[in-house]
């Protein structure tokens, strides 16, 4: 789930060799504040940025630029941004770090283990057709597994399936599209045509669910193709994620916003300002007036909250069934921030605790 933007890579090689809520920040300086029972947590992470191979010394950052994340499928995550690669397990170690060349396939992506990624990439024209693909992040190698001569969008995995969007040809409308993981299969239609050719994110459940947000609208679609429920809204950058429990991240604008109290454990002052300049996203800030702006909404069978902090996400993944991970900000500094809700809430698995 992300696409990905060869020229800006190799700008960065060149480059690189609260609301009504109280923002609290734990800064560490030999012992670390506790948060508050109710809070939610922000804390930025902090990984080391050498590149596979790279015996130099290490070098951590945590605000480096904005990604597309996608869950590694065992408590970690993959974030993608113009040709830059990164995997963080689920201890919050970078054990992949690399970037890929123009030309070699990229697109939407969703992890089917967490070293091999489906892809879903090409334009749909008859000399370049819209293709899935097995990406190895280990042997660096590809597989073809399809080729479509539809455009093909976002893409979301099971341990045996793949789900992808299809766009229409010569037409406003799109499908989802299954496809089982596997050489000279075909996909099989699994939605009924849904309207629009703007950017669409998508994800998928254990039972086969289908999360669906489209600039215009969000939609649960079921496992035998119907629709089991729509809701309209505007998103700039529609995002959704879903964890093994079912609660889901959507993307959208917002007209109202719930108060909740946060603490920002560690980070640098970067990444805590950056985070603070995201709190609001006051449209009166001339960082955010130009755009109309995204906020997160979290819900679960028990509850929904619409958070005012990490708004205008770049991507959001649930790495387990507690935490989520969101990319806030733009290319002169986006940190990876873990959000967790307070330990009462039913956002939390109360099992894990």
């Amino acid at each position: 789930m992300g696409y990905v933007r060869s020229m800006i890579s190799q700008l960065r090689r060149v480059a690189a060799a609260g609301t009504v809520m109280a923002l609290m920040v734990a800064v560490a300086t030999g012992c670390t504040a506790e948060p508050p029972a109710d809070a939610w947590v922000l804390a930025p992470i902090s990984y080391d940025n050498r590149m596979d191979g790279d015996t130099g010394p290490s070098d951590f950052i945590d605000a480096s630029y904005p990604m597309s994340l996608v869950s590694d499928t065992a408590g970690g995550f993959w974030g993608v941004s113009a040709g830059s690669w990164l995997h963080i397990d689920e201890d919050g170690t970078a054990v992949s770090r690399f970037n890929l060349d123009p030309g070699v396939p990229d697109g939407a992506i969703d992890a089917v283990t967490p070293t091999v990624l489906a892809i879903a990439t090409g334009a749909g024209t008859p000399s370049y057709p819209g293709t899935i693909l097995l990406f190895d992040t280990e042997a660096m190698s590809w597989e073809e597994l399809y080729r479509d001569e539809r455009a093909l969008g976002d893409i979301a995995t099971t341990s045996e399936d793949a789900y992808f969007v299809a766009y229409a040809l010569g037409e406003p409308t799109f499908t989802i599209e299954k496809l089982t993981l596997a050489p000279d299969e075909n996909p099989v239609t699994v939605s009924p045509a849904l309207d629009g050719h703007g950017p669409v994110d998508i994800d998928v459940d254990n039972s086969g669910m289908l999360y669906i947000a489209t600039p215009t609208e969000h939609i649960m679609l079921g496992p035998d193709g119907t629709i089991r429920a729509s809701e309209p809204v505007n998103s700039t950058h529609p995002r959704v994620s879903v964890n093994d429990r079912g609660d889901v991240a959507w993307s959208g604008q917002a007209s109202t916003t719930t108060a909740l109290p946060t603490f920002v454990s560690g980070g640098s002052a970067e990444a805590r300002q950056i985070i603070d300049s995201h709190s609001e996203c006051d449209p009166h800030n001339p960082q955010f007036s130009t755009q109309s702006i995204d906020h997160l909404t979290v819900s679960s069978s028990a509850e929904s909250v619409t958070l005012p902090f990490l708004c205008s996400p770049a991507g959001l993944t649930w790495i387990n069934d507690r935490e989520l991970v969101v990319s806030v900000g733009d290319e002169g500094g986006a940190p990876l921030v873990r959000v967790t809700p307070p330990a009462d809430s039913s956002l939390v698995a109360q099992s894990t605790r």
